[in-house]
This record gives structure tokens, sequence and C-alpha cells, in this order.
């Protein structure tokens, strides 16, 4: 994690962490050792303004299942939070910072921002939310058409990671043998 120091202005710290997410890999959200690494990466502490930032350029979250709507496929991520600048404890979201935070990352382009709250129990703990600007192939800001769960432009035959579980563990059934078939 990089520390900011209290000399360091936003725009300064958003051009720092913008260049450091395009020159890392990609997040795939796939919970292991690399993404681990790769996030603790691209995380940020700003001291003057008690800010938790992590800045990532996400990509796979419809051809891994996550997301119905491949318009989602790809996008920039932060996440930020608020910590009391001396305690370093979690703090409530600061509205006026976060729309300085946001002016800083996206610019023109925060107009495409979808925004979301805590979710998980440790970003509800720690009022960690989220600003997403999704982007196509050539990563460049689009705004997606319908949902994230819409079907509408699924391509034929994909599978969600409930549907990949559902017929994993049909397959798995399918092996076993039935109770006096043994």
């Amino acid at each position: 994690m990089r520390v900011f120091d209290a000399t360091w202005l936003m725009e300064g710290v958003a051009r720092q962490m913008w260049h450091k997410a395009e020159t890392s890999r990609r997040y795939t959200g796939i919970p292991n050792s690399q993404s681990a690494h790769l996030l603790h990466s691209l995380t940020a502490q700003h001291v003057l303004t008690g800010s938790l930032l992590i800045l990532s350029f996400d990509e796979g979250m419809h051809s891994s299942g996550w997301w119905k709507n491949p318009d989602y496929e790809r996008c920039w991520h932060l996440s930020l939070s608020f910590r009391d600048p001396i305690a370093w404890e979690p703090i409530s979201k600061n509205v006026k910072a976060t729309d300085l935070w946001l002016e800083a990352f996206y610019g023109q382009n925060r107009r495409f921002v979808w925004s979301e709250s805590p979710y998980s129990p440790a970003g509800k703990s720690n009022d960690v939310w989220h600003y997403r600007v999704f982007c196509d192939p050539a990563w460049q800001p689009i705004l997606p058409r319908k949902e994230v769960y819409s079907r509408e432009f699924t391509e034929a035959g994909w599978l969600s990671f409930s549907d990949l579980q559902d017929e994993h563990s049909k397959a798995l059934a399918r092996l076993q043998p039935l109770p006096g078939e043994q």
C-alpha cells in the first residue's frame, strides 16, 4: 500500500494511482493470492483526507459468469472509504471529499460513474463505496445497455457462475452411484 502524505494534492494522487492501475495486471475478481497481492499494490491512503483508495482495472466480470450483460465485462473501479486521520479507525463516507475524488479520478468521464454502496460485511463495517466506469474492449467509457442481469445481449450458451456450479453439481451427481447400486 502506498501512503500519500499531507503534501500530496488529490489530483496528483489520482494521476499516480491511475498510472499504477494502467500498468498493472487486470483484476478478475477471482479470490486468490495473486489478486490479493494485486489489490494491495493498488491500494493507497491519503493522509490529509483520511481516504483509503483502491483503483483497479477490472476485466472478466461477464465472461467469468459474474454479470449476465456483456456490457459490464470491464471497468475502471475506484473503491473509497474514509478513516479518522489520527486513529485511522473507519468513519462514515465524506460526501464532499468523495465528490472531489471522483472529479480527480474520472474528470469528464464522471458522468459515466456507476455508484454502489457497501455490500459485504467488511465493506459495511468500513463504509466502502464503489465507483465504476464501464468500458468497451478498447477501454473507452460506455453507458451499458440495460441492467447487469439483463440477458438481452448475452451470447447463446452463456452460463452464470451459479449455472456453472449447478452444472458441476449435476455432473458429480451422475458420477455417484444411487443407493442400492453399489
